[in-house]
């Protein structure tokens, strides 16, 4: 895998990464996902400055999504489910996605925006958790045909976000190689002060029962509640936690469409 994550794959491969309601990843499965996807990608003919959007929950297959984008050059799009199919096939067509890649609790809503004209370009739909649904190739049969070899030329690619579109229509704003960066830079702090007071709290006496820590060894992590659609979820949580090798449970409850009125 790439930079970011190659050295706690590396170091503590059977070690948990991610985890959320339905399953789990240690650091050695997700780098072998990881690098299926880049490839998966790449054999759609997606590639380096190409977007993509992703209408999902918090979910394990999401930062799969993001860190294979993140490691590939892909700019991904992170919609909120909240929206209705006209609003997100404007997001599709502005941004100048070539894929969408959907969560199950979203299939029919972004099916009915990849019909509207304006979704025209897409040339891929993949649906997460849903194998049966015949609108859309399945996530992980698609994963499942990459390679797992480490990717070559492999080129920073991060989110776009949408405002609200308070005073009109909503408008992308990339994150920047830069300016991702400068965000770790910004939260490095925050991260070292939490782990030097764990690092304290266990070099004080043994790891608590049932502790799967050793003395001495201590790896941030952090409970990620806010949606993913959210710049919050991904720069202030995602980011950083993955920088240091933490680990990242997150919630799935809350992640369900409003109600039509």
């Amino acid at each position: 895998m790439a930079v970011l994550t190659r050295e706690a794959a590396s170091a503590r491969g059977d070690e948990l990464a991610l985890a959320d309601d339905d399953d789990t990843r240690t650091w050695a499965q997700l780098d072998i996902r990881v690098n299926r996807l880049v490839h998966a990608l790449r054999d759609a003919g997606l590639g380096s400055g190409d977007t993509i959007s992703v209408v999902a929950g918090n979910r394990n297959e999401w930062f799969e999504v993001a860190l294979a984008c993140s490691h590939a050059g892909v700019v991904f799009v992170p919609v909120s489910w909240h929206l209705v199919a006209s609003e997100m096939a404007y997001i599709i067509e502005d941004s100048g996605s070539k894929a969408v890649l959907v969560g199950h609790r979203f299939t029919d809503v972004v099916a009915e925006a990849l019909a509207d004209p304006r979704s025209s370009a897409v040339e891929l739909a993949v649906a997460i958790g849903a194998p049966g649904d015949t609108r859309f190739a399945d996530f992980e049969a698609f994963l499942g045909s990459g390679s797992d070899a480490e990717p070559k030329d492999q080129a920073f690619g991060g989110p776009m976000f949408y405002t609200s579109g308070t005073t009109g229509h909503p408008k992308g704003a990339v994150l920047t190689h830069r300016g991702a960066a400068s965000n770790l830079l910004n939260l490095a702090f925050w991260q070292t002060m939490a782990g030097a007071a764990q690092d304290m709290a266990i070099a004080a006496g043994d790891p608590p029962p049932g502790s799967d820590k050793k003395p001495g060894e201590s790896y941030p992590g952090s409970v990620l509640a806010v949606p993913l659609f959210h710049v919050t979820g991904c720069n202030c949580c995602l980011h950083p936690v993955t920088a240091v090798g933490g680990r990242l449970p997150s919630c799935t409850a809350g992640t369900q469409r409003r109600p039509s009125s």
